[in-house]
């Protein structure tokens, strides 16, 4: 194998050692580094880069044994997803409030889940967390410059383990609510250096809300051939099929009464609305690496379909949209005689989405705007088609053998060319406009500067700015209402936000501490206002503030007892925003507008914390024990600061027990203390809206390697 994939190989095992040794199951090597390979695609120890990123290391993983992704993910400082509703679905809270906005960039082996410009909160859908899974990563903040729209908050990257051994594995889980987990993986390696891998798994869970059954099941294939010491193909087939009852939030006294229930009426709930969404993802890398020079080209192939009813509207409409995507990763790296290195890469994407919105059966609907739908009514059907082309470079540099410096930025072009399948009119007699087919285009630069000091060989401090840009998505752009004015057409422009950060890291013998502070400025956020008819359009009006600490810390007390805290602490601001600019109340006359300047965003926990307390028994072999606390601080549920929700806090715990060398059992016991809270509480439209978090729930399982 080459010397840089070699060292590639490497790196995830030191990835997999070192938090293994955090939870004192092993104190072998005092010199393991951590390792992260999503700022550059090539394995850096994180004392050498100027950023924060986290990481979940395979033994987590597996301890872990989660029945989402979500449920590791919390172990990194700052970073919260909500697994709604007890679905697949999710949102995100990484430096920012609890959001479905597309601030956060979704990768799979460096890969982008979906198109930015068909951006869906859900993109862990796509993803797949089956036996093939090695570790995960978060970069917090903008992205490096190999990364465009939607890496303003964080980056997540879900990464597969390479193929280095032959080895298999089967397991399954069973829980409550008739939660069934079925996973394996088949490898085989040769020895001239080429694999294979086929990995799967299925699930199906009743739910334990009324209405929120789910089945998902995904396949992966693997396949990786070294040419010679230099050259290394990794080919990648990624397919799956989730279907899930779709239910809805509750109010405040149905939360009260009974948060099991849908939150649907009856005769929405024996229509049985669902979702289905399936995906498929083929891609070939080709790496090419000598002493000082490496490249890399990444063809992929993207579908995937999300069809469901849309229960959260009064008529509930039938939605269908397929996203068709083809695209290439390009960069190479060439490594100076100084020590420094230049990356040059190109991100090109072509995605074509088609959105399709009618009415599957009559319905009349009551209260303000009651109407009736007839069935077969189209809403709207369009395609658009999205093109993206991005160059960038990366520069790394040294004032010293301890000072490094980085530069590097990115311009995106992204075009938009939209067709419309319906004729032009202004309300369609429901509240709707459909416009002109069209084409718009969206151009920036975006640039990065940070700086690095290392300390000793332990530990580092740095310093760094980041610009970074969310693209509107082709939804926000083309799919309007009535009363939304034609005059945000062409005037909408990407928002920026502008990230600026100082850290500390350090690896000891004991001791493990991630150290970050932040203030990220989103500018230019799309927000809607009122013209002088009372036409409401969208606009870049608002600017947003958001600050905070983040720390992350594991320590080792000996062989059998370690302790790994995850705390955040952060606020959120509108530094400017004018709530319905431009509204009047047509009886009264009176102007409606508010002035939010000031005031935190709703759904922005003043903390969030994930203590984990891990014993490795030295009397029972093999059985090792984690005691988890999750909690979440208070925040406003609405943006005029009037209502507050004070949080929650919940325990875990987790275990597993090596029956024999292959054979392995493990339990988990979620929400421990069985307590009835909101996951996620908010005001919107006047009405409070509560994702009820998970009763107390048993998983007992068997993971069989071989």
């Amino acid at each position: 194998m080459n010397p840089r994939f070699s060292y590639s190989l490497l790196a995830l095992t030191l990835v997999q050692v070192y938090p293994y040794k955090a939870n004192a199951e092993t104190l072998a090597d005092d010199n393991v580094e951590r390792i992260t390979v999503t700022s550059t695609r090539t394995a850096k120890a994180n004392t050498d880069l100027p950023l924060s990123i986290g990481s979940v290391s395979s033994q987590t993983l597996t301890n872990d044994n989660a029945q989402h992704i979500s449920d590791s993910l919390q172990t990194i400082s700052g970073v919260l997803l909500n697994q709604l509703s007890g679905g697949q679905g999710h949102n995100a809270a990484i430096r920012m409030p609890i959001n479905f906005g597309g601030y956060t960039l979704y990768l799979q082996d460096n890969i982008p889940l979906q198109s930015a410009a068909f951006y869906n909160h859900n993109a862990l859908w796509w993803a797949s967390s089956n036996a093939s899974l090695s570790r995960l990563e978060v970069l917090k903040g903008a992205g490096t410059s190999l990364y465009g729209s939607g890496a303003v908050a964080a980056t997540v990257n879900v990464i597969s383990a390479p193929i280095a051994t032959n080895s298999n594995t089967l397991s399954l889980t069973f829980a409550e609510q008739g939660y069934k987990r079925f996973a394996g993986s088949f490898t085989q390696l040769n020895e001239t250096n080429d694999g294979f891998r086929v990995s799967g798994a299925y699930l199906s869970n009743d739910g334990w809300r009324t209405h929120s059954a789910v089945n998902k099941a995904e396949i992966n294939l693997l396949h990786e051939k070294q040419l010679d010491d230099k050259q290394h193909f990794k080919t990648s087939l990624v397919v799956s099929s989730l279907e899930q009852q779709m239910l809805n939030t509750l109010t405040e006294a149905q939360f009260i009464q009974d948060p099991t229930q849908a939150g649907l009426p009856e005769e929405v709930l024996q229509i049985d609305p669902k979702r289905k969404t399936d995906y498929f993802r083929l891609s070939t890398e080709y790496r090419f690496d000598s002493n000082d020079f490496y490249a890399s080209v990444i063809p992929y192939a993207r579908y995937r379909t999300n069809d469901y009813i849309a229960t959260w509207q009064p008529n509930m409409p039938k939605v269908e949209s397929t996203v068709t995507s083809f695209g290439v990763l390009a960069l190479s790296n060439f490594i100076h005689s100084s020590g420094g290195e230049t990356t040059l890469g190109v991100d090109v994407e072509h995605s074509s989405g088609e959105g399709y919105s009618f009415q599957p059966t009559e319905r009349t609907t009551s209260g303000w705007g009651a109407a009736t739908y007839p069935k077969d009514h189209v809403f709207y059907k369009n395609d658009t088609t999205f093109i993206g082309v991005s160059p960038y470079v990366q520069h790394l540099g040294y004032f010293s053998p301890n000072l490094s410096y980085s530069l590097g930025v990115r311009f995106d072009h992204n075009k938009y060319t939209f067709d419309n399948a319906l004729p032009v009119y202004s309300d369609d007699g429901f509240g709707n406009r459909s416009i002109a087919s069209r084409s718009d285009t969206f151009k920036h630069l975006s640039p990065k500067l940070s700086l690095n000091y290392l300390l000793n060989a332990q530990s580092s401090i740095y310093s760094r700015y980041a610009q970074a840009i969310r693209i509107p998505t082709a939804s926000q752009l083309y799919n309007l209402k009535t009363e939304q004015s034609s005059a945000q057409l062409g005037s909408i422009n990407e928002e920026t936000s502008d990230t600026y950060e100082v850290g500390y890291k350090a690896n000891f013998d004991k001791l493990s501490i991630e150290l970050a502070y932040y203030l990220m400025d989103v500018n230019d956020a799309i927000v809607t206002a009122y013209d002088d008819l009372g036409a409401s359009y969208r606009v870049n009006a608002s600017s947003v503030e958001h600050t905070g600490a983040e720390l992350g810390l594991t320590y080792n007390f000996n062989k059998a007892f370690s302790f790994a805290l995850a705390y955040s602490q952060s606020k959120h601001e509108f530094k400017h925003y004018i709530q319905d600019k431009g509204r009047v109340d047509r009886k009264t006359q009176q102007m409606l507008e508010q002035d939010l300047s000031g005031k935190s965003l709703q759904m922005a926990p003043d903390y969030v914390a994930n203590i984990r307390f891990n014993y490795t028994s030295q009397t029972i072999a093999g059985l090792f024990v984690t005691a988890e606390v999750q909690s979440i601080g208070d925040y406003y549920l609405n943006v005029e600061n009037t209502q507050q929700y004070s949080g929650y806090t919940v325990i875990n715990f987790k275990a597993n027990y090596a029956l024999t060398n292959k054979l392995k059992l493990h339990a988990r016991v979620s929400n421990f203390n069985d307590r009835k809270y909101a996951l996620q509480n908010e005001i919107r439209y006047g009405r409070t809206r509560i994702q009820p978090g998970a009763p107390r729930t048993l998983y007992v399982g068997l993971k069989y390697q071989f």
